[in-house]
């Protein structure tokens, strides 16, 4: 019995582990483009850019060293004739167009080089009528844009005015859907076209 006894009285709680430190945390930094030290420049263009555009509607930022403007689409035409022909500037090289759909917007970007000056800079312009989304096309000023546009144009639904040979690119003429819209449904593979197989089902 006094075996049972002394089995039966509760024995002392072990004492609980230390609570382990909280590592603090870093303060909240810059975005990670922001984090890119500017480029000399890109600094240099920025400070151009800000005695002779003043009266070209216009935000700017710094974006992984290099220059970012955002712009309405009504100022579009008057930014890029002074970019491939304002001497400070020379942008005489369109590296790409494209189109980023966020749903409620539908954005341009257009990236921009110099092979005199050695300066990036890129241009965004914000369409806020996603039904129609419509600009005005570069070709005229960078004769590269013309794929580009017509890319964006059937993938995105965006119609460039004034491009010159507006037919899709990469679609069959009678595709009327636009594959890089959010709101594009994803479908089952049309099995009645030309080189389509369809899988067999598994039962």
């Amino acid at each position: 019995m006094a075996d049972l006894d002394e089995q039966s009285q509760p024995t002392p709680s072990e004492p609980a582990p230390p609570a382990r430190p909280v590592p603090a945390r870093a303060p909240a930094g810059p975005p990670p483009g922001e984090r890119t030290p500017v480029k000399p420049t890109a600094q240099a263009l920025a400070d151009h850019l800000a005695l002779a555009w003043p009266d070209v509607e216009h935000h700017a930022r710094f974006n992984f060293g290099d220059i970012e403007l955002t712009m309405p689409a009504g100022q579009l035409l008057a930014a890029v004739e002074r970019c491939r022909n304002d001497p400070a500037l020379a942008f005489d090289y369109l590296m790409c167009v494209s189109g980023v759909d966020y749903e409620t917007s539908i954005e341009v970007v257009y990236h921009l080089y110099s092979y005199q000056h050695h300066h990036h800079l890129t241009l965004k312009v914000t369409l806020a009528d996603c039904d129609r989304p419509t600009l005005d096309s570069v070709t005229a000023i960078w004769p590269a844009a013309d794929w580009h546009e017509r890319e964006a144009a059937e993938m995105l639904g965006i119609t460039f005015l004034g491009h010159p040979d507006p037919r899709p690119l990469l679609l069959d003429d009678d595709v009327d859907e636009h594959p890089l819209r959010r709101s594009h449904q994803l479908v089952a593979v049309y099995a009645d076209r030309p080189g389509i197989v369809e899988e067999p089902d598994d039962d």
